[in-house]
């Protein structure tokens, strides 16, 4: 094997990425073919996004992506914010091998800067044959080919965009049309802190995986997708060690017609907050109710998008989302406001939801470089419903935000 192809060999077992919609510009092939097509193939790219963002009003300031959730519902700072960073930029590696039975292997490996103030850190690692997946990449719980052409990145509420290791089997019933997969998921945990609330939970270790299991009915036209997943999500309070069950169902598809394109997802379920884009590092899968008793949250919600094409350059996105998530009986919270003044909630409800709108227009201005302008607003509703010293509490705190988000994207 000649050097050039050596080190190609090297970089498919090390190194990969999904696939641009064109080969990118450093792309290697083998001399060598089996059944027509290059024995292997590797290929570094590169993602380029410029990500600009003007904060017109509300809660979200500095932060670099539209979450609902960071919205700070007991402050009142309006003061405009304009930020640009490139920490978007992916570099991509990809390698694909045909084997002498004519079966391909994929291999991936995709970082972007969004690791804190530019550091690199790791999106996609993994390796995958006809039937399995190993390694990390999106999560079987979501839906995998989602995601509405928008400039920012958190994406709508209710979205499911974790990505984490896991073991994946996926097959077909003899019909290409019906796919099932099934997955061993890394256990996520996330019930210690929300931005509002504290549960006095403890950190403990988790020792069971996430199961999945997802059915796909696919079409030229498109796909629809049902999934579910399975969780034992350990706790500790008051040192005491303990579990419980988490469970959720989405139904998610896409439709397309010619270049234009509709997609949505509807998810729900108990104990799936670490799961939710805007949920995820803010709530918590579980929490204390009264009479000893650990509830999983209750979460639901959902988004649609529709992308249309006005010529063969210009086109433009609609993206709603909605998410709500509650406590029933909570035993015990504390309420944190702008001030860190700390309020013991005995017996109380918590109801927690999320809006979010989005309009853009993108042109295409080169072959592989787009240019993006989008106006981006969120509400967040806070509800908190108790006793404090046995006096009744209902109150509701609400706040919206809204942003100009623009950039630009080019593909090397």
């Amino acid at each position: 094997m000649k050097p050039l192809n050596i080190l190609s060999f090297f970089l498919c077992l090390v190194f990969t990425t999904d696939c641009f919609a064109q080969d990118p510009y450093l792309t290697i092939t083998s001399k060598d073919s089996i059944n027509g097509a290059p024995k292997f193939k590797s290929s570094m790219g590169v993602h380029m996004k410029l990500n600009g963002y003007l904060d017109l009003f509300g809660g979200l300031q500095g932060n670099d992506t539209f979450n609902i959730g960071y919205i700070n519902v007991f402050g009142d700072d309006d003061e405009t914010s304009l930020n640009v960073d490139m920490y978007q930029t992916q570099i991509r590696w990809s390698t694909f091998i045909v084997m002498p039975d004519g079966q391909k292997i994929k291999a991936i490996v995709e970082s972007d800067f969004w690791g804190g103030n530019g550091h690199v850190r790791l999106r996609k690692a993994y390796v995958e044959s006809k039937h399995w997946q190993i390694g990390q990449n999106w999560n079987n719980f979501g839906d995998e080919d989602l995601w509405p052409n928008i400039m920012e990145l958190e994406g709508p509420p209710s979205g499911i965009w974790l990505r984490n290791p896991h073991v994946k089997y996926m097959n077909t019933f003899n019909d290409e049309k019906w796919k099932y997969e099934i997955s061993l998921e890394a256990p996520q945990d996330d019930y210690f802190t929300l931005q509002e609330i504290q549960p006095f939970l403890d950190d403990t270790h988790q020792s069971t995986p996430d199961v999945t299991f997802a059915m796909t009915y696919q079409k030229a036209w498109g796909h629809l997708r049902l999934a579910s997943i399975l969780r034992n999500i350990k706790y500790k309070l008051n040192d005491k060690v303990d579990n419980f069950f988490g469970y959720g169902a989405t139904f998610s598809g896409k439709h397309t017609v010619g270049r234009n394109c509709f997609q949505f997802q509807l998810v729900g379920g108990e104990g799936i907050s670490s799961y939710l884009t805007t949920i995820s590092g803010f709530g918590y899968d579980g929490y204390p109710a009264v009479g000893n008793d650990f509830k999983g949250t209750l979460a639901f919600g959902g988004w649609v998008t529709y992308e249309y094409f006005f010529n063969e350059k210009l086109h433009g996105n609609a993206v709603f989302g909605y998410t709500r998530y509650s406590t029933d009986d909570s035993e015990r919270y504390v309420v944190i406001d702008e001030s860190e003044a700390e309020l013991d909630y005995i017996a109380g409800d918590f109801r927690h939801r999320h809006y979010y709108g989005i309009l853009n227009l993108m042109y295409d201005a080169y072959d592989r470089m787009t240019l993006g302008l989008e106006v981006d607003y969120g509400v967040k509703s806070v509800n908190f419903d108790g006793n404090i010293d046995g006096i009744y509490f209902d109150d509701t705190f609400k706040r919206d935000a809204m942003r100009i988000s623009f950039g630009f994207m080019f593909d090397l």
